[in-house]
């Protein structure tokens, strides 16, 4: 009997080391599910900013930023191209009523014709932009480029077909005069043989 116990109890003893070093396992492997639980926390957490927003709104915030900046100098480029077309149409108003050369005319109308192709390509760029950035109020902008109803303005080049008529009246003014003074010459120049006949009066 006596021998029987200390095998029970040796049996016994086996028993709880085995349980113990199971126990130990699953601690150590609960410590290292916690770790690893811990890690991805801290993870998610560096997505966020202070404001608690994740990385993918941020990069989102960061692209309609770099946006909203290529709208605005898309804005800016429409701005100075309606201004210096504008000039454009004005200097050939000005030489077609001031009766410049041809050529002049034709440099400028190319011009003309060059800044609209450019201001047309960036308006639709500017509208592309304005699209991309969606409804967010951002929309509204589109009208700001109110540059467009200035774009009428082109249309006053047929206007100046009336304005040649005032070069062609000026010519006719300048022939008449011409022609009066050559009208004059001639009398004045017939005159004089008249006036040597009173010379025979003093005999």
């Amino acid at each position: 009997i006596c021998r029987i116990l200390p095998e029970a109890a040796e049996k016994d003893l086996a028993t709880k080391k085995a349980e113990l070093a199971e126990a130990k396992i699953k601690a150590t492997t609960k410590k290292a599910e916690l770790e690893k639980a811990e890690a991805e926390l801290e993870n998610l957490l560096s997505t966020l900013d202070p404001e608690g927003k994740t990385q993918d709104e941020l990069d989102k915030e960061t692209a309609e930023a770099e946006l909203n900046k290529k709208v605005e100098a898309l804005q800016n480029k429409v701005a100075e191209l309606e201004e210096e077309l504008s000039k454009l149409e004005d200097n050939l108003k000005v030489a077609e009523t001031n009766n410049v050369e041809d050529y002049i005319k034709k440099g400028l109308e190319e011009a003309i014709a060059t800044k609209q192709a450019e201001l047309e390509k960036t308006q639709k760029a500017l509208d592309t932009a304005l699209n991309e950035l969606g409804p967010d109020g951002d929309e509204e902008e589109t009208p700001a480029p109110a540059p467009k109803p200035e774009q009428p303005a082109e249309q006053p080049k047929p206007a100046p077909a009336p304005q040649p008529e005032k070069p062609a009246d000026q010519q006719a003014e300048e022939d008449y005069a011409r022609r009066s003074e050559e009208e004059y010459n001639r009398l004045t120049q017939q005159q004089p043989p008249k006036a040597e006949k009173p010379a025979p009066a003093p005999q």
